[in-house]
């Protein structure tokens, strides 16, 4: 037996279900219905969304309001987050795993970009030309 409902959600989480549902071939009403049955965080796996994905994306998101707050410091970034912070990387992380044992933690430098640039220089060969 079912029960039709009528439910308003993210037009984020409606876009992902969509993508999962054209994955997997299936109507978008099953992927959703499944992944409230689902345990706490399975849904977010069948989803194609990790822990590390959403925890990045939560860093890229608040990274403007960090960077005012925090500058130079290491953000803890768990469940879309900011769960603590600290000026020495090492001492934030053995807080946050005591707190949070076996839970995958985004922690990250707080700098003027939310990606550090890097640039690599390499010799290019180019034959010479004789005129």
């Amino acid at each position: 037996m079912s029960t039709q409902v009528t439910v308003t959600i993210p037009d984020e989480l409606y876009q992902r279900a969509q993508k999962v549902a054209r994955i997997h071939q299936r109507d978008v009403a099953e992927i959703l219905a499944e992944a409230i049955v689902l345990e706490p965080g399975v849904g977010e796996r069948v989803a194609g969304e990790t822990a590390v994905d959403r925890e990045e994306a939560a860093f890229y998101r608040l990274h403007p309001q960090l960077g005012q707050k925090y500058p130079g410091q290491y953000v803890a970034i768990f469940q879309g987050k900011l769960i603590d912070h600290d000026e020495d990387q090492l001492v934030l992380f053995q807080r946050v795993k005591q707190k949070h044992p076996g839970e995958f933690i985004w922690i990250a430098p707080v700098r003027e970009e939310p990606v550090e640039e890097y640039v690599m220089r390499s010799p290019r060969f180019v034959a010479w030309q004789t005129w």
